[in-house]
């Protein structure tokens, strides 16, 4: 039932996409600017992708040494491929650490150490892309507030979000008691608006979570220069991932420039829609670039943007990592069936 939900929901982004690209697309010049986009830039935008994936397979790699864990990085690779498959199909992302635990299990890891593992690679994840993004805010604020004043707010609520989700992974670490009866309490209430069925199963993971959490804090703090490297590493695979939308610019025939401008559009955008519970955060994800990036792309350019934006970013990449894990599902079923 899950998975067709999945894929129904899936073919509701592919429309959406197109209806917003129909609905504010001029067609007069649409073959024109077609022909004219700049075929190499198109491919260093996919190539920004696909080194995200190289750098997330490396983090992994190392987090996966720190923890005494063998493995090749080619397994990383794969393990990193596999959760972007399920993170991009699932809503809030939230498919893609499971199944990347229950892979790691199956290749006989602890359970506990690749829950431990994953929940240090979304600690310095949450930390980077924060502050990240609020720096570009800083950095930027006069540009958002001459060009996107009313985007401005649901930036800020974006932030904000991501700021408090931050503080309560921290303030965990200093009074897990008062951390816990928060998240208990939130638990009624999403209960009571009818949003979860089992309370009890609830803080069961909740109280899971924290732990994995206060253990990949320990290992951590055991080894700082490996936290600071990969929070550094981090920060260049945010870049590269975020320039994706900069290289469609250059690939629309517009001239070098905009670059901050962009990048910083682009982490805020992310802030601000990345709790949407929809696969792939649909109608957010569109209805965002196209209001954001109209401070950088004219009008007439600004929904073939948006469609290249997305073709690469989200599409091209559910097709990759899609494919990765049906031959690695396959793999699967046919060891079993050898080994019995």
């Amino acid at each position: 039932m899950k998975k067709t939900f999945n894929f129904l929901a899936l073919f509701g982004l592919i429309v959406l996409t197109l209806w917003i690209f129909v609905h504010n697309n001029d067609f007069d010049n649409f073959s024109e600017l077609i022909s004219s986009a700049n075929t190499f830039f198109l491919l260093i935008a996919i190539l920004c992708m696909i080194l995200y994936w190289f750098f997330e397979a490396y983090i992994l790699h190392r987090m996966k040494r720190t923890l005494n864990i063998r493995s090749s990085y080619g397994s990383s690779l794969k393990l990193c491929m596999i959760g972007q498959y399920y993170s991009a199909i699932t809503p809030f992302s939230t498919g893609g650490q499971p199944v990347q635990i229950y892979s790691m299990v199956n290749d006989g890891v602890p359970v506990g150490t690749a829950s431990s593992l994953f929940a240090n690679r979304f600690l310095i994840y949450q930390f980077v892309v924060t502050f990240y993004a609020l720096f570009m805010l800083i950095i930027r604020f006069n540009m958002l507030y001459n060009d996107l004043k009313l985007a401005l707010p649901f930036v800020i609520i974006g932030c904000l979000i991501n700021i408090t989700i931050l503080l309560m992974i921290v303030g965990f670490l200093f009074n897990e008691r008062f951390i816990r009866k928060i998240l208990y309490k939130s638990i009624e209430l999403l209960y009571k608006l009818k949003l979860i069925k089992n309370t009890d199963t609830a803080r069961i993971k909740i109280d899971t979570t924290l732990t994995d959490y206060r253990a990949s804090v320990e290992e951590i703090k055991k080894d700082k220069r490996t936290a600071i490297e990969l929070v550094f590493i981090s920060i260049v695979q945010l870049t590269i991932s975020f320039s994706i939308t900069f290289f469609v610019y250059l690939a629309l025939n517009f001239e070098m420039g905009h670059f901050l401008d962009i990048i910083a559009i682009q982490s805020l955008h992310y802030m601000t829609v990345s709790f949407i519970p929809t696969p792939g955060t649909a109608g957010a994800a569109e209805g965002g670039f196209y209001i954001l990036f109209k401070a950088v792309f004219p009008k007439k350019i600004l929904s073939l943007a948006l469609v290249l934006w997305r073709l690469i970013d989200y599409y091209l990449r559910v097709i990759i990592t899609g494919l990765v894990t049906l031959v690695d599902f396959i793999y699967r079923k046919r060891k079993v069936k050898v080994d019995y």
